[in-house]
């Protein structure tokens, strides 16, 4: 019923990016992330500078029916570029690089995600995860005054999730 419905709105309107975008998140739902992705090609070529439009084809893109990575990040990328609201960019970087193995680049993410995350004072998995990957990077290349930094501040985390697992892991290397 859904797909019809945003089927008539398109034939109604052609240029209406919301319609298209509808009929990709009926098929993304619907686990047809090929029809879903075709559809949301269609919305974010009619709205550029709309990064939940990207973010939306990078999760197509990311799904095991695609699997082409290199295309999520490519997304990813244009939608910090529009100005995520929703903070979801930045971290799907940083995870994206961090299973490539691109430890460089993923740092550079997760810097900047724990940075956006304490300019709007929010907490979280993200943050413990951010942090712990830092501390570990940080320790890898020998900057040890930097990771040390990354470390105190998983002790002195009072969010949802305990960092303490994380701490253990990375005293015990």
């Amino acid at each position: 019923a859904a797909v019809d419905a945003y089927r008539r709105a398109v034939d109604i309107n052609p240029c209406d990016y919301r319609a298209w975008y509808g009929l990709g998140q009926t098929y993304e739902m619907m686990g047809m992330p090929f029809y879903a992705l075709h559809y949301f090609k269609k919305s974010v070529f009619l709205q550029p500078n709309d990064s939940r439009l990207w973010i939306a084809m990078a999760q197509c893109y990311k799904s095991e029916e695609l699997h082409m990575p290199e295309e999520a990040i490519k997304c990813f990328k244009r939608a910090v570029n529009c100005n995520d609201r929703e903070a979801i960019a930045l971290h799907q970087l940083a995870k994206l690089h961090r299973e490539r193995g691109r430890f460089e680049e993923a740092a550079f993410y997760y810097k900047k995600d724990l940075e956006r995350m304490e300019a709007e004072e929010r907490e979280g998995p993200n943050m413990v995860e951010a942090l712990s990957f830092l501390a570990r990077y940080c320790k890898d290349q020998k900057r040890f005054e930097e990771a040390e930094v990354y470390c105190t501040r998983l002790l002195d985390y009072t969010g949802p999730v305990s960092p303490e697992p994380v701490l253990l892991n990375l005293i015990s290397d």
